[in-house]
């Protein structure tokens, strides 16, 4: 799935009657700020949809460049934590379906895993 306009819309509660564009620069800087740190464009990915959405939110919640209210002294600083984890994850992610944690050809299963669930 491709995040739309209408799925931020829809993530975000923004009423109908309030106009794309807003949300499509916010949607747009989202994909490019993703390209921008490493991370392909997936198209099966449901935490790479997440992420633009949570990343596009960020942009629409902040489209006046000023940060106000209580979280002002954190939000920069819990915005690049969060786009840290992000990034670090969906780096070496797969299109699709996430890996199963019991198949064996898994990449990301630790060598010594199998010994250690049979001591």
């Amino acid at each position: 799935m491709s995040v739309t306009a209408s799925d931020l819309r829809s993530y975000l509660g923004v009423p109908p009657n309030v106009t794309d564009n807003i949300l499509n620069i916010s949607l747009n800087a989202a994909v490019s700020e993703a390209k921008t740190a490493g991370i392909p464009a997936f198209a099966n990915n449901a935490q790479y949809d997440m992420f633009i959405l949570s990343l596009a939110a960020w942009y629409y919640d902040n489209r006046g460049l000023q940060v106000s209210g209580t979280y002002q002294a954190t939000a920069l600083a819990t915005k690049k934590g969060l786009m840290d984890a992000f990034v670090l994850e969906l780096r070496y992610a797969k299109d699709g379906e996430p890996p199963d944690p019991e198949d064996p050809e898994d990449p990301e299963e630790p060598a010594d895993a199998e010994e250690a669930t049979e001591t």
